[in-house]
This record gives structure tokens, sequence and C-alpha cells, in this order.
């Protein structure tokens, strides 16, 4: 939990006290360039979740006093993220990448992707995801191998 301290006050006090999701992810993957902002968002969420990042209207602010020393060396690292932060499921992570480069809405990208899965009446969820990618141009070939692995029994 000390890294999570360490990465949130190392935010704060480049941001200000008030900070949000945006300022979080624009100082750990650009400012600092330490993540990619998939990671930067993963950890935000941790924070919250762990409830170090409370709401204050349209901000978040720390729920600890946070007057100590950063270390020189400290470093927010992806597998700090995968060590305090729950991986979300593939079907989800397909999802976020829909979005992203899709501009669809949660909602209508899953509208659209269960016409796919009843028109492929036996494919599972997650193939039909990745086929409705194909049919819209977006390249999710790095959840593939994972896919798979989910289908071999």
């Amino acid at each position: 939990m000390e890294n999570l301290k360490l990465a949130i006050m190392s935010v704060v006090r480049s941001r200000g006290r008030e900070v949000s999701e945006d300022d979080f992810v624009q100082f750990l993957s650009y400012t600092k360039n330490w993540i990619p902002p998939d990671y930067a968002r993963r950890l935000f969420r941790t924070c919250v979740d762990a409830n170090l990042l409370v709401k204050k209207g349209d901000k978040y602010v720390p729920n600890f006093e946070y007057k100590g020393v950063i270390p020189l060396d400290f470093r927010v690292t992806e597998d700090m993220v995968d060590k305090y932060s729950v991986r979300e499921d593939v079907f989800t992570r397909i999802l976020d990448k829909i979005q992203r480069e899709t501009g669809l809405s949660r909602r209508d990208a899953l509208l659209l992707i269960n016409e796919v899965k009843n028109e492929a009446r036996y494919v599972n969820m997650e193939v039909a995801t990745l086929i409705f990618c194909k049919m819209k141009g977006v390249d999710c070939s790095e959840f593939y191998d994972e896919v798979e692995r989910r289908l071999v029994v």
C-alpha cells in the first residue's frame, strides 16, 4: 500500500491537492513516462477502490496525510500496477478497446455485439466480440491467445 500512496503523492505534488483521473493518467503516462495510459487508469481505479483517493466534487483528494518524502528512485511500474490491481476480464478489455477506437458507447457496442452473437449462435461472447472487432476494423489480435485458452478445455 505504501507504493500506492507514493504514486498518489507524486501526482498530487505535481498537479495540486485535487486531481482528476485524467490528471493522474497525464502525469504518470505522459509527464513521467512511467506506465502506459491503460495501466495508469487501472492504478487510479485501484487507489479509489482502496479508499486512498476520495471524491470531492468533480475531483479526487488523498484520504491520508501525505507529508512524507518521496524517494528519489521511486517509480511506478507495470508490475506494481499488476500487483495491486485486479486485471479486468478479457471481454471487458476488448470492449474498452472497441470504445476507444470506434467511439461507440458501451451500450451501443454491446447491442451490436449481441447481434453478431445471435447470428453466430454457437460462439461465446468473447469470440462474438472478436468477430465484431474484425468487422469494425479494430485490431484485437493481442487478445486472440487469451480467448483461445479460455475455449480449450
